[in-house]
């Protein structure tokens, strides 16, 4: 192997070697981005399941008593969340789907601001034998 092409230059830089050191961190960074970044968006994902789901019983009672709006119950929880959604209802059934971003920690550094987040949630209104229809 040839060493001389890791060699100083004549005028004693080492350009080569600064270059490579340089790629290096940025890769390094970027990795570091995905790993913790990656995180953020497996924890919001669960939030977001969560949330869905909630939101989804909130209407399921309220669709289980009679006394209202599914779409409202829904709505009115998903804004204490600080989230955007939307509810359909299928017979007993209430589907929520939630939507927000996060924003990131370190690969806003190359330009990702924010993660986009999706969750889904359903739940049935339940009749007992004490009242409903």
């Amino acid at each position: 192997m040839n060493w001389n092409r890791f060699r100083r230059d004549e005028d004693g830089s080492a350009g080569g070697f600064a270059l490579i050191a340089l790629l290096g961190g940025i890769c390094l960074l970027i990795v570091l981005g995905l790993v913790v970044d990656g995180g953020t968006k497996a924890s919001s994902a669960d939030r977001a399941n969560r949330i869905a789901m909630e939101a989804a019983r909130a209407g399921a009672q309220v669709l289980t008593e009679g006394s209202g709006s599914v779409d409202q119950a829904v709505q009115a929880y998903l804004a204490v969340e600080d989230v955007t959604g939307t509810s359909t209802v299928t017979g007993d059934r209430v589907d929520v789907i939630v939507r927000f971003s996060v924003p990131t920690k370190i690969l806003s550094m190359i330009g990702i601001k924010e993660i986009d987040t999706n969750g889904e949630g359903f739940a049935y209104a339940v009749y007992g034998t004490a009242g409903g229809p």
